[in-house]
């Protein structure tokens, strides 16, 4: 672990945070990419940080994450230790085919690689028990098999010509109630038996969702591929 200090640990929608800390790209180190993330330590408190974003020219790697998530106490100057990055970089294998679904610390990770990938990407589906990291707002998207359910996006994708959706565990506005993985089962109850064929999912989850309903094996029927990816829950000690 390398001893470091946090350049930011600033508040954003639905009290989470953003998390930024020093990272110089050498020849041996790996490019950051969407799939990739950290473990931080402080206070002999260890927690996962998925990779939201990274600048090699300004020397910095960020991540979001709920605050309910975090040691207390974390802000700017912050003394923390961080490991080498972790973790295997995703990118959709298919063509303009690709449903991103995340939950919980997968958030951040999920929206890095819809932006970065936004031409191989059709769909996003974001949700889970601590809110969204990011301003919701009316999607000019329609979407007959969701119409009914959910019409809020997620503004900085809808500016990238990407649909996205949101399930929470309570009522919003233009919300699903109820999970992602029940909101991607409506939308891909409607779609033709070819174009689940065609569709990949890339599933960016908290660590121990594959052994809940509708998981990694009941996808894999359902569409053409998967990709389930799992980062670490939050570790004490």
């Amino acid at each position: 672990m390398t001893p470091t200090r946090l350049i930011d640990a600033t508040p954003i929608a639905d009290d989470w945070r953003l998390i930024r800390l020093p990272w110089e790209k050498t020849p041996e180190t790996t490019t950051p990419a969407p799939g990739h993330w950290l473990w931080l330590e402080t206070n002999e408190q260890r927690f996962c940080l998925p990779v939201r974003d990274a600048d090699a020219g300004e020397g910095w790697i960020a991540g979001v994450l709920p605050a309910a998530l975090l040691p207390e106490g974390l802000g700017p100057g912050s003394a923390i230790k961080r490991s080498a990055l972790m973790g295997d970089a995703l990118q959709p294998k298919t063509a303009e085919s690709a449903i991103v679904v995340a939950e919980d610390i997968g958030i951040g990770a999920a929206l890095h690689l819809a932006e970065t990938q936004a031409e191989r990407v059709n769909l996003v589906i974001l949700g889970g028990q601590y809110g969204i990291p990011a301003r919701l707002a009316p999607s000019r998207f329609y979407l007959p098999a969701l119409a009914e359910q959910a019409i809020a996006g997620i503004g900085t994708l809808e500016s990238l010509g990407l649909p996205a959706r949101v399930a929470l565990p309570e009522e919003r506005p233009g919300v699903f109630e109820g999970d992602v993985l029940e909101l991607l089962a409506l939308y891909l109850s409607e779609l033709p038996g070819e174009r689940r064929a065609q569709t990949e999912i890339i599933a960016l989850m908290p660590w121990g969702r594959s052994a809940t309903a509708q998981s990694p094996g009941g996808l894999k029927a359902a569409v053409g591929s998967v990709q389930w990816h799992e980062f670490p829950c939050r570790k004490t000690g």
